[in-house]
């Protein structure tokens, strides 16, 4: 077959480490267990690999077959799993490679490439037959030595297998029906109206209310949908299986919870600790950044502006989404930037920020009114821009009326 081209919107940005956390196969019966039978395998192992954010777990299949394997996965790995791909062979410092499975199938007529896997029930099934290798040089994969993780110049091979679909409503066939569920994009690039988008994934959650892996996207990416109530056009639709899960949880959060919930957080000084929002009875536009963040870098000049004009009733608010090791560098950023507004750090604990404010991306800033209503402004769209000045203005209108 034709060699299929590694894209970055293939879910493909590994986060593979030199030390991974290896779990051994278990009995515990409230394992789940997945089943993977790969017809004409050209390797002899088989690897589980979560790597949700904050964690690199490995999990060894036992090989019950030629090409099979069944991989025993805990429950409590299961339980806030989001991230999972099958490697024939992790990263290898000597060789600097490391071997990923990819699943091949149609939709339309057009190639889908499914790379992450997931699990529905507690006994889980994926079968394919093998396709061909393609080796792909100095692709970028992120490598965890210690603590710390950084991007090296890698192999990546990836071993393809035609998918086979024995269960329409498993979680490999439901995730071939569209891989970038509440993305608002495709593998293949083209352009597709947002509203044609959405229209497919209430399609999708309609023909699946039960379906583990649409209630995890759809958790992971509700602010890209254009209002609260686009998600709820697909929520609805969804079954009481996983409606107890922090997905659910957190996407019902997300769609009742209207009241900003302000916290506490180191300043710049690392020695003492600010409100989020200091002072409610203005407006604030919450800026969620990182050091390394190259378009929050390139938004500092639009926020300056936006100081500039709308100072007296809008206070900004930097929060660092960097780890402990990048305080410095967000430090320098700020010096070297001449950021006039505050800095807080979230670096304490950053997966709990991002989960609590919604951040599946940066930059990410929450205008916040002075009732505590937020709403998600992207100060880089022209039209977002334009509806601040015209919120906070109004508020100095009112306030000109008033004297």
């Amino acid at each position: 077959m034709n060699s299929i081209k590694v894209s970055s919107l293939l879910v493909l940005s590994f986060c593979v480490c030199f030390s991974y956390k290896i779990h051994a196969q278990t009995l515990d019966p409230k394992s789940y267990k997945l089943f993977v039978n790969l017809e004409n395998a050209p390797f002899d192992s088989l690897y589980l690999h979560d790597y949700t954010l904050g964690r690199d777990i490995l999990i060894a299949g036992k090989k019950t077959k030629e090409f099979t394997w069944e991989i025993t996965i805990p429950d409590t790995i299961v339980w806030d799993s989001e991230n999972m791909e099958l490697l024939a062979s992790p990263y290898d410092s000597k060789s600097n490679s490391l071997e990923s499975i990819r699943f091949v199938t149609k939709r339309e007529g057009k190639t889908v490439i499914v790379v992450n896997v997931g699990v529905e029930d507690k006994n889980n099934y994926i079968d394919g037959s093998y396709l061909d290798t393609v080796q792909f040089s100095n692709e970028q994969i992120t490598i965890k030595i210690g603590n710390k993780h950084s991007k090296v110049a890698g192999n990546l091979i990836c071993t393809d297998f035609n998918l086979i679909i024995k269960d329409p409503n498993s979680d490999i066939a439901i995730r071939a029906q569209d891989p970038f569920f509440s993305w608002f994009m495709n593998s293949n690039n083209e352009a597709v109206s947002y509203n044609s988008h959405l229209a497919s994934y209430i399609d999708l959650s309609k023909k699946y209310p039960d379906s583990r892996f649409l209630m995890i996207n759809l958790a992971g990416d509700l602010t890209r949908y254009k209002s609260k109530d686009d998600v709820k056009k697909i929520y609805e639709n969804f079954s009481e299986k996983h409606k107890n899960t922090i997905w659910a949880k957190n996407i019902e959060r997300f769609l009742y919870d209207q009241k900003f919930q302000n916290t506490s957080l180191p300043t710049v000084r690392s020695n003492t600790y600010e409100n989020i929002v200091q002072d409610s009875s203005k407006y604030n536009l919450v800026i969620f950044s990182a050091s390394w963040c190259e378009p929050c870098i390139k938004e500092i000049p639009l926020l300056k502006e936006i100081y500039k004009d709308l100072g007296k009733n809008l206070i900004l608010t930097f929060v660092s989404i960097d780890n402990a090791q990048g305080v410095t560098s967000f430090q320098k950023l700020i010096r070297e930037k001449k950021i006039p507004w505050h800095s807080l750090f979230a670096y304490q604990d950053v997966k709990k920020i991002r989960e609590k404010y919604f951040i599946e991306g940066i930059p990410h800033n929450i205008l916040i009114y002075p009732n505590q209503n937020t709403e998600i402004i992207d100060v880089r769209k022209n039209e977002d821009r334009v509806k601040l000045y015209s919120i906070v203005k109004s508020l100095e209108n009112q306030k000109k009326s008033i004297k």
